[in-house]
């Protein structure tokens, strides 16, 4: 009896962890905490009327997720995202598709497993964004962009490069371009999506460099202008 209580209590507190993180998730994508803001446990476990524990494990799961950063003496705060980090990380999205792009063409024109696994979340793209105003739902458009790049660079059999792209993806999330991205935009993306992956199966290295180039070089210009947007300070009305 005293097991199952005590499972009870730990099912309960996780699920509070649970849903405090998606909570201040939300705030930190909407611009409720600004970057660089101090997320005080003590405050937020009054807010949320629970003790400091599910709030720690939320704030840890969003530090895990590089959307907060804990700072030694300093605490928990909103990561801040500085508009040349946000060119550095295009450049590393570049570098890492455009290095690796000869063997990425190899292994999709054996690996089928792979292959059909790119073609099927593009066609979940096409789907989603013909039934969709896809800026209404950003979080599912990003989710869907981000298995693409995963899947294609996981093509190149280098784990860790996947794992560099699975670690700069959050630093962009968490300044709130995705959720601003226009439905427009997120169509073009589906586009480029179609011409890398068309000209990897043909094996043209040379075209599917070009269409990376385009697709990077198009996201980069359109989320610098809404990360620059974001941070402007609009006069009082």
């Amino acid at each position: 009896m005293a097991e199952k209580k005590t499972q009870a209590a730990e099912n309960k507190k996780h699920t509070l962890a649970n849903q405090i993180y998606q909570d201040l998730k939300n705030c930190i994508t909407k611009k409720d905490y600004i970057p660089g803001e101090k997320l005080n446990i003590k405050e937020l476990a009054r807010k949320y009327n629970v003790s400091d524990t599910p709030v720690k494990q939320a704030l840890q799961r969003l530090s895990d997720e590089k959307l907060v950063v804990n700072t030694p003496n300093k605490g928990m705060s909103v990561r801040a995202l500085t508009p040349e980090e946000l060119n550095d990380i295009f450049d590393m999205r570049l570098m890492l598709d455009t290095f690796f792009s000869k063997d990425i063409i190899s292994t999709l024109n054996y690996n089928d497993s792979l292959g059909r696994q790119l073609l099927d979340n593009l066609e979940e793209q096409k789907k989603f964004i013909q039934a969709t105003e896809s800026s209404a739902q950003p979080e599912k458009y990003f989710s869907l962009d981000m298995d693409f790049h995963i899947l294609f660079l996981t093509a190149s059999g280098n784990q860790k490069a996947v794992d560099v792209l699975v670690n700069l993806q959050p630093f962009t999330y968490a300044t709130g371009t995705y959720l601003n991205q226009p439905h427009s935009r997120d169509c073009e993306c589906v586009a480029e999506h179609e011409a890398i992956l068309n000209a990897a199966f043909r094996g043209d290295a040379e075209a599917l460099n070009e269409a990376v180039l385009t697709h990077i070089e198009n996201s980069r210009r359109a989320l610098q202008l809404i990360f620059k947007v974001n941070q402007m300070v609009l006069p009082n009305d």
